[in-house]
């Protein structure tokens, strides 16, 4: 092969290997998700804490252009407020509390920016109670129109910690431990976000350290027992609520609610 032939050949290998190159491809994800958080709150003082009570940093999931989960970028976070209520730190990058308030953060990986996200600094919870508002008994419609709303009771639970201090962000678990027997393949006694809202077993305290936002549910017409639907009988539901800190039940755990359940004609 003469060397002329041999310069071509290589420069035509070079355009092949250039050529099998995904140009059009992103450098780092196509896209990331939302700041997952391990806590909604942060101790003043202490770092941000998962459910087991280990310090954790925020997570930010990455994805390739099929929606893929990716790893391979740290993500960055950014502090939003000019007298920030927490930092990172710099070593772990974990959410650590200077003193009460609020703060705001963003997170960031390669020029992807997620929604700002505000976590509440707080004193450290020291005890979970019943809250006001929860009924003694839910009247519950004997109907088979399912866009009438299902007798309900609010399922209210105070967070506070020391001095007597609201606490807020604090996730509250909730579990029916005796229910009512249902007719149908859907629960007859259910638990959800709001009126009409979705299914759910958890609350999170507000600014006044109160997680009354989830509503005990009831529907007659999927009651089994033929004499709670229609009025002639009252039974009973037990939800219990609980919350914990650094791993631990807070003390007053659980809160028990019991709710009388009778079914009645027309609107209760």
């Amino acid at each position: 092969m003469t060397r002329r032939n041999a310069t071509i050949l290589i420069l035509v290998l070079a355009a092949l290997g250039v050529a099998c190159l995904d140009l059009s491809a992103p450098i780092g994800p196509a896209s990331i998700s939302t700041i997952q958080l391990p806590a909604r709150f942060v101790v003043r003082g202490d770092t941000m804490r998962d459910s087991a009570g280990t310090p954790a940093p925020p997570v930010v999931n990455q994805f390739n252009a099929k929606g893929l989960l990716i790893g391979g970028n740290a993500p960055q976070f950014f502090i939003l407020d000019s007298n920030p209520a927490a930092h990172f730190d710099a070593t772990t990058g974990v959410l650590v509390g200077d003193h009460l308030g609020t703060v705001n953060f963003i997170g960031q990986i390669r020029g992807l920016q997620t929604p700002t996200i505000s976590v509440a600094v707080t004193v450290q919870p020291t005890v979970i109670d019943q809250g006001t508002g929860a009924l003694d008994t839910i009247k519950t419609p004997l109907t088979q129109d399912t866009t009438v709303a299902p007798g309900s009771s609010p399922i209210p639970v105070l967070v506070k910690g020391l001095g007597d201090t609201a606490v807020q962000g604090v996730v509250v678990h909730y579990a029916i431990t005796r229910t009512l027997a249902s007719n149908n393949a859907k629960p007859a006694v259910y638990i959800t976000s709001g009126p009409g809202g979705p299914l759910t077993t958890t609350d999170t305290t507000d600014v006044s350290g109160a997680a009354n936002h989830d509503l005990l549910n009831v529907r007659a017409s999927f009651l089994a027992d033929v004499a709670i639907a229609t009025g002639q009988k009252v039974d009973s539901v037990i939800v219990l609520a609980t919350a914990t800190y650094k791993g631990a039940l807070l003390p007053g755990s659980p809160v028990t609610f019991v709710f009388h359940v009778v079914g009645v004609l027309g609107s209760p």
